[in-house]
């Protein structure tokens, strides 16, 4: 901290709005653990200061009791100090303070499985209204039958700082488990779907965004070399009104490396269209490409300290109908208030509060796994430094 302020006392030539943003990103980032690290100091001194005095014979009784309380007061504030301390070395996720998209699709069950993704939908909009997040929604595609109808895709966008971090514990696969509305005999079935969280950046053609993001930049995760995306330009299909089938305005983009496809016809412009599917196809690349270095992390974390990740792919959460109670199964809580988690209520915010409670431990643990492993390869080094010399 004082070195950068004597940086900026010795520059004349520099002015306030020419300060180094990085510089005062770096800072703003190890602010909340020098905040930590002094709180869990003072608390440490405070105990040690009146254990002190409470082992001096010559302490006045009456002086005693109030060390005695107060010992007693400042310990209780340990496991919270100890808490925030430990939460505030997790590195920061890279995407946390980005706006994020909520990818929902079926997944087995057939039919039921979309009216599933059309209760989370409306769960996930009803939490962004209640907690005054901008939501819109990207791309809907609905399945329309003689009994039901669900929803084959659903993209959210919730355009609010930081909700990429909110909501990134709500990935995986929801289960559910009820009696379908296309059942006759009364059996309950279990159905599921997936939800993906992407970061979502700024669109294609911000020159502002993009410099900031890194979307020109070839090396980072959110540029996409225009040459390896195949452009179709096609008409809406589908249910939608006049323009549907009239006007060539749909938008299919294919990332030719990875085969990713995003399509979207949602806008009747075609220029808005290719907007939102170069975001969202943006979205899926960068996301793909940090849960590829994670997973090669996870892979050599289980090989040398035995800590694993659970992937996108798992079963996350199911509700039960019958049982009216909604259990997520990475932090093991189970509430019994299932209409309050659809309506995107409070119940809902103690289920996703015990997630990222949980995910702070695994990234604990995978911070500890990762020093341990460097510690075991400097220490090999050493010894092979040692055995060549």
């Amino acid at each position: 901290m004082s070195s950068s302020n004597d940086h900026m006392a010795g520059s004349g030539t520099r002015t306030l709005n020419e300060y180094d943003g990085n510089t005062a990103k770096r800072i703003g980032e190890l602010a909340p653990i020098s905040r930590a690290l002094e709180e869990w100091e003072a608390a440490n001194k405070s105990i040690t200061e009146l254990q002190d005095l409470l082992q001096d014979p010559t302490t006045d009784p009456e002086l005693r009791s109030l060390a005695a309380e107060e010992i007693a007061q400042s310990s209780s504030t340990l496991p919270t100090h100890l808490a925030t301390l430990q939460s505030s070395l997790i590195p920061l996720d890279p995407f946390a303070s980005l706006p994020c998209l909520l990818e929902i699709r079926p997944g087995a069950g057939g039919s039921e499985a979309t009216l599933f993704v059309a209760d989370l939908l409306r769960m996930y909009q009803a939490y962004c209204k209640r907690h005054s997040l901008r939501c819109t929604l990207v791309k809907l595609e609905t399945e329309s039958t003689t009994k039901t109808e669900g929803i084959n895709e659903a993209i959210l966008e919730i355009d609010s700082p930081n909700s990429y971090d909110l909501l990134k514990c709500e990935a995986g696969v929801h289960r559910v488990q009820r009696v379908p509305a296309t059942e006759t005999q009364g059996r309950t079935h279990t159905s599921a779907a997936s939800v993906l969280v992407l970061p979502s950046f700024p669109d294609q053609d911000n020159d502002e965004g993009s410099a900031e993001m890194g979307t020109d930049d070839p090396t980072s995760d959110f540029y996409i070399n225009p040459s390896d995306v195949r452009t179709d330009v096609m008409r809406a299909r589908g249910a939608g009104g006049q323009h549907v089938n009239t006007t060539d305005s749909a938008i299919r983009l294919t990332h030719l490396p990875t085969n990713t496809i995003v399509s979207i016809q949602d806008m009747r412009s075609q220029h808005k269209n290719r907007q939102k599917a170069w975001r969202v196809l943006r979205s899926k690349i960068a996301a793909a490409r940090r849960e590829a270095r994670e997973d090669e992390k996870a892979r050599l974390r289980v090989s040398v300290i035995g800590v694993a990740r659970m992937g996108r792919g798992d079963k996350v959460r199911t509700y039960n109908w019958g049982q009216q109670r909604v259990t997520d199964h990475r932090s093991g809580v189970t509430v019994s208030r299932l209409g309050d988690v659809l309506e995107g209520g409070e119940s809902l915010d103690t289920v996703m509060g015990s997630v990222r409670g949980w995910m702070r431990e695994r990234e604990l643990e995978a911070l500890v796994a990762d020093e341990e492993a460097e510690a075991r390869r400097a220490k090999k080094e050493k010894e092979k430094k040692g055995k060549g010399s």
